[in-house]
């Protein structure tokens, strides 16, 4: 174990090899695994260093490692648990298991993102945003044109404080998927507010200055939580907390959560249930995933930006793929059962004219191709 200071403990007793198979673990332990990985310890992080927040209970953190003699890991894990003022425990687990919880996390995450993929339509008022595309709208022309974002450029003084986000329940959304491309672009450093006098900018600004800066990482992401009285922006970046605008006057805060709903084109009106947009976006040359989410929280709404880049996003359109594969597999042998009934049912017709006949045995042959092409599209992909 590791204390609150980060000094090693003996974790020989505390390790313990997690017996319990994928099917035995209950339903709410799979979502408090996928609210940590939301709320504490990213995903990139989770894949980089093969380690799985497993369960928060009274500030000690049961964490599963693939090697839980991963010393880097483990430091890197602790020094996030000592904002917690915590402890935390290792759990062994195989590879298979790491994998099949982060492929888990993933389809938790792309929950209907095919039924709602031209659902939405980015709303123009946010500030830099010049042109907008739905996915169904790239089926209209054969040339992709790209929506034009201009943010800040991040500086590097943000300076760390000693609070953290403290975890809590998240309720699943439903998910936005839009295809078309955004270029990020940005504005000269020069350009950037000092740190202290960001809670006195605008929403739009302030919302364009903390984008800025959370592009210029790893796995950014900002968190903006509703109080009583005032609320309050964390920033963090592959986990590790960079810092917090405290004792945002309510006005500012609810400003600055409506330019992040019209950059996500979510209604601008109270949410009754959490919704969620991710779009794929190209920043200095580099793809990028931006995953926005606005819930009730007990006080108000709140909401969450996270960027996913590298690794993560690697992983993230391998998951998107083969998800895809499987309902174009599913829509394919459908076809050939539907087909194959018709078939049957026309061989009952006595009154069968030879051009029936012959678009019957045209249309068998197209479909035993598609699913010999499906196949090799598939097979690749499993690859």
């Amino acid at each position: 174990m590791w204390s609150s200071e980060g000094k090693p403990a003996d974790t020989g007793a505390n390790r313990q090899q997690l017996n319990s198979t994928l099917t035995e673990l209950q339903e709410s332990e799979f979502e408090q695994i996928f609210q940590l990985i939301d709320s504490l310890l990213p995903f990139e992080v989770c894949l980089y260093h093969q380690i799985l927040p497993l369960k928060l209970q009274d500030n000690q953190l049961s964490l599963g490692m693939v090697n839980p003699e991963d010393s880097g890991a483990l430091e890197y894990v602790n020094h996030i648990v000592s904002y917690l003022k915590g402890t935390m425990n290792t759990q062994e687990i195989t590879d298979e298991i790491h994998r099949t919880l982060l492929s888990k996390y993933l389809s938790h995450k792309n929950t209907s993102d095919l039924e709602a993929k031209s659902a939405h339509k980015l709303d123009t008022d946010v500030p830099g945003v010049e042109s907008v595309n739905t996915a169904s709208q790239l089926h209209k022309s054969s040339v992709v044109e790209t929506e034009v974002v201009e943010i800040p450029h991040p500086q590097s003084n943000f300076q760390p404080t000693n609070n953290v986000l403290e975890t809590s329940a998240i309720p699943e959304a439903p998910i936005v998927l839009l295809s078309d491309l955004t270029v990020l672009q940005v504005q000269t450093p020069e350009l950037f507010s000092p740190i202290e006098a960001l809670i006195n900018l605008p929403p739009k600004k302030l919302l364009e200055e903390l984008l800025g800066r959370v592009l210029g990482g790893g796995i950014g992401r900002l968190y903006l939580e509703r109080q009583p009285y005032r609320g309050r922006i964390i920033w963090s970046d592959n986990g590790v907390l960079q810092s917090i605008l405290e004792d945002l006057p309510l006005s500012i805060f609810q400003g600055v959560l409506n330019e992040l709903k019209r950059f996500a084109a979510i209604p601008l009106g109270i949410v009754a249930e959490p919704q969620q947009i991710e779009k794929e976006c190209q920043y200095q040359d580099s793809r990028l995933l931006l995953r926005i989410r606005v819930m009730p929280g007990t006080n108000g709404e709140e909401a969450t930006l996270q960027v996913l880049r590298g690794a993560a996003l690697k992983f993230y359109q391998q998951q998107q793929l083969a998800h895809l594969s499987r309902d174009v597999i599913g829509i394919s042998q459908q076809l050939s059962y539907k087909l194959h009934e018709l078939q049957q049912k026309l061989q009952l017709n006595p009154h069968l004219k030879s051009e029936q006949s012959e678009a019957l045995f045209t249309l068998t042959r197209l479909v035993e191709k598609l699913d010999y092409q499906v196949k090799i599209l598939t097979d690749n992909n499993e690859k």
